[in-house]
């Protein structure tokens, strides 16, 4: 349960970001789809380079303490993470929303969700 938490979290945030989006913006192009996906990556690399000094250190050998189960709820992450990105979806005009909301999304939702579990460990 623990182990799915984050890509949990993760996926409704993606996909949440993606439709009201989409519903601002029209259904996306090819070309709109890859933005979204380019600020996904570039989230995710941001993000890591924040906890690990660089994207590369990721996915070396790190052991964590456990995490209380609350602090897999994602409810202000995702939420944070859509908010933004229903921000940006109706005030940025150009097809880079889709490249912002991608990374908006992506760097919101890993840094609360972060935030989350460091205090469920340090509370638990």
């Amino acid at each position: 349960m623990s182990a799915s938490a984050a890509p949990y979290g993760y996926t409704l945030t993606i996909w949440t970001s993606g439709a009201v989006t989409t519903h601002a913006r029209g259904v996306p192009s090819t070309g709109d789809a890859l933005l979204l996906l380019g600020g996904a990556v570039l989230g995710f690399a941001f993000t890591a380079a924040l906890a690990y000094g660089s994207a590369r250190d990721v996915f070396s050998s790190h052991e964590h303490g456990g995490v209380q189960l609350w602090g897999g709820f994602h409810l202000i992450s995702v939420g944070a993470a859509i908010a933004v990105s229903t921000a940006i979806a109706h005030f940025v005009e150009a097809p880079v929303a889709w490249l912002a909301v991608g990374f908006a999304a992506t760097s919101i939702y890993l840094l609360a969700t972060a935030g989350q579990f460091t205090f469920a460990e340090r509370s638990g």
